[in-house]
């Protein structure tokens, strides 16, 4: 009877496993999908940009999707301009897989006003005006069409398949993003401030391969920034307010505690503004 019990046992877990084993997980399921869309559309999953001599810009695939914008009533430290709604974008898209650097950005520019200097440092300091110059001289230069991401088009990059505050999960640490993180955020720990921009890439990418969408600089979006636009956008392919005001500015940076580097918290600067914690990264339309 003992042996017939050990056979079952065993091969009870040898099917969980097997189970366990097929079932993938929150991150890999995302890349998944994302990698089946790209071969389906004939698209590589990453586009590789020359700009320069030896300076290149490489983007990464988003497919077209649905999410739930905004964060629930019971997220921490919410901010009442995040009002919750479903969203659907039609068209797939690429996004650079890291911030513009200040290589790619005096390469293209040929100038860089940045606070904290280093090649493969995001370029800041910049505003949103100057990040639109820099769109039109790369379309122009290379015969494809860049420009800022959409707010929503942020928003679903950045969860890459999550609906939790961080693409890490409920919390963040500073081994996950460049940010100010003398304070915890709900279950997570106390952790480094470094004070300053660090290299593109230095912390894990979210399950789409984008890196640092938490932290290190803010990001530039096309929009113009509404409080109450949320109760009023359309579900499908937003733009955002057509009314002239401020932009729209997401991810936190490399000072922002860890609230305002969650994936669903809005912020906004006057499109002159040029600070050293505001950047950008690039989207590339599919024709």
């Amino acid at each position: 009877m003992k042996t017939i019990m050990a056979v079952f046992v065993s091969l009870f877990i040898a099917v969980a496993v097997i189970a366990a084993e097929k079932t993938p997980s929150p991150k890999t399921q995302p890349a998944a999908l994302q990698k089946k869309a790209a071969a389906k559309a004939g698209m590589p999953l990453e586009k590789t940009v020359e700009l320069g001599v030896d300076v290149n810009m490489v983007l990464v695939y988003i497919p077209a999707g649905e999410f739930d914008m905004g964060s629930p009533a019971a997220e921490i430290d919410r901010d009442s301009d995040e009002g919750q709604h479903h969203i659907k974008l039609t068209k797939a898209f690429y996004m650079g897989k890291f911030e513009v650097t200040q290589l790619q950005y005096r390469t293209i520019m040929n100038e860089n006003n940045s606070k904290f200097g280093g090649d493969k440092l995001p370029i800041e300091n910049v505003s949103w005006h100057s990040a639109g110059r820099f769109l039109k001289i790369l379309s122009d230069k290379t015969g494809l069409k860049f420009r800022l991401p959409t707010e929503a088009q942020w928003e679903y990059a950045c969860r890459a398949g999550t609906t939790t505050a961080f693409n890490t999960g409920t919390t963040i640490d500073s081994d996950s993003a460049n940010y100010n993180a003398r304070d915890a955020y709900a279950d997570g720990i106390i952790g480094k401030y470094l004070g300053r921009t660090t290299d593109v890439g230095s912390y894990q990418p979210n399950a789409f391969g984008l890196y640092d969408m938490h932290g290190n600089v803010w990001e530039w979006c096309s929009d113009i920034y509404e409080k109450d636009y949320y109760k009023i956008t359309p579900i499908i392919d937003p733009n955002g307010p057509q009314v002239e005001g401020s932009r729209v500015i997401r991810g936190g940076g490399w000072d922002e505690k860890a609230y305002r580097c969650r994936s669903a918290n809005r912020d906004y600067r006057g499109p002159k503004a040029d600070r050293a914690d505001i950047g950008f990264r690039v989207v590339l339309d599919i024709d």
